[in-house]
């Protein structure tokens, strides 16, 4: 991809504005056209085990998400830009990308095995990287600036396999993965500024407000998904953004796996655990990072901010050194500090209730410790069961508080609020 941009009619934040701005609206704009496109073509998500919604959701949200970006930066490439956009990156990307939603829809649809999956997944990636979309450098610390030559084309691989799974098997409950999306492509418009990279500015900005009008619908009532198409659709248009900035001097490659931090995570540990286990890699599971949280109670929005929060935390101290603004660790230490807090709420609300130790629910939660499910006083239940029991317990509190207070008739269980929340994306990879 072409590097910067100089010379353009209108100045650069006001193009970043337009982009992000015009991407927001129409994505809004198109969202409930693909949900029911999703009800049409029978690619919806039906309640299951692992499953943490009680009504059939319309998988179609990514969809939307990849013809909101690429009709946005054609809109700014015919009306706007003075140079043109690289088109020949672009079109390496739209291809790939095409061929994963496709591979996706397919899941959504069909219900692909893992393992063929995978091989779709690699064909896509060896055809990005015959076209030339490779890593060739990383700034490592210690080392600095190192050349890949042959490795980078197994990094390469890795990289991209990794990106595309990781936000696959982290989209699991509402504005989760989505979310990360968004502060992803935050960070790489603050390090594209860095850097001088006009059009990686243009495009994550483009994704970003592409990205944050799919999160109003994701957790709205007229609800729609990712879809293992939009989930691997993110995944693969962020692991190419950051690629790119990769090749940029100056920019270490710990700081661009940041706002990864917990899908990668989520990711790693889930591999270790089910070889631990001895169980197939492609084995369906409701273990993963958020479910951990939601089998000790959690419920899954405060789930999702608790998660949300590590990762800001991540970014902002990463960017700390990159753009040499040592004030953002105090911000970064509180987004860490936060959960902790939500966390001890939680455990002096429930008292005597509560079977394990602080560290070891840490342990648990992070994937360490194993040990922890056997005494957990939910571990004979599937995270749909315990969400509904935390709804229900919801509605019951509001019903006693509503009765205790005299404020008139106690709501139903459709009327509650809470009744709502419950309605979360569930974990649909089966890898």
């Amino acid at each position: 991809m072409p590097g910067d941009c100089e010379g353009e009619d209108l100045n650069t934040e006001t193009i970043v504005l337009l982009s992000a701005a015009t991407a927001f609206v129409l994505s809004w704009l198109v969202q409930p056209h693909f949900r029911s496109l999703g009800f049409l073509t029978g690619i919806v998500d039906h309640p299951g085990y692992r499953r943490t919604h009680r009504e059939p959701v319309p998988r179609t949200g990514g969809m939307a998400i990849f013809i909101s970006f690429f009709t946005t930066l054609l809109i700014l490439d015919n009306l706007i830009l003075a140079q043109p956009l690289p088109w020949g990156w672009l079109g390496a990307l739209g291809g790939a990308g095409l061929a994963i939603m496709a591979l996706g829809v397919g899941d959504d649809r069909f219900h692909i095995h893992a393992e063929k999956k995978l091989y779709g997944q690699l064909l896509v990636i060896l055809g990005l990287m015959i076209v030339g979309e490779r890593l060739e450098t990383l700034t490592l610390p210690i080392f600095g600036i190192v050349s890949l030559g042959g490795w980078g084309w197994p990094i390469t691989l890795l990289w991209y396999l990794g990106f595309v799974n990781s936000m696959n098997l982290i989209d699991g409950l509402d504005g989760l993965a989505s979310g990360i999306g968004v502060v992803a492509a935050a960070m790489i418009a603050v390090v594209a500024i860095a850097v001088a990279d006009f059009f990686s500015l243009v495009f994550a900005a483009t994704l970003g407000g592409a990205t944050l009008a799919f999160l109003y619908w994701n957790v709205s009532r007229r609800k729609i998904f990712l879809g293992d198409s939009g989930s691997m659709w993110l995944g693969l248009a962020l692991g190419g953004l950051l690629m790119h900035l990769a090749q940029k001097p100056g920019v270490p490659f710990l700081l661009l796996l940041a706002p990864m931090s917990v899908p990668i995570w989520d990711t790693g540990t889930t591999i270790i655990r089910r070889y631990r286990k001895r169980t197939s890699i492609f084995e369906a599971v409701d273990y993963h990072l958020h479910h951990r949280l939601v089998r000790l109670g959690f419920a899954p929005r405060t789930t999702v901010t608790i998660l949300m929060l590590v990762t800001c935390g991540s970014v902002l101290f990463a960017l700390s050194d990159q753009i040499n603004a040592a004030w953002l660790g105090l911000p970064a230490l509180a987004c860490w500090l936060w959960p902790l807090r939500i966390w001890a709420n939680r455990r002096r609300r429930e008292g005597n209730e509560l079977t394990l130790d602080f560290f070891t629910e840490m342990l648990f939660v992070v994937g360490l410790d194993d040990k922890a499910e056997i005494v957990a006083s939910t571990q004979s239940r599937e995270v749909a069961e315990i969400i509904d029991l935390q709804a229900e317990r919801s509605r019951v509190a509001r019903i006693m508080a509503a009765a205790a207070g005299g404020n008139g008739p106690a709501v139903s269980a459709d009327e509650s609020p809470e009744h709502h929340v419950v309605h979360s994306t569930p974990d649909r990879t089966r890898s």
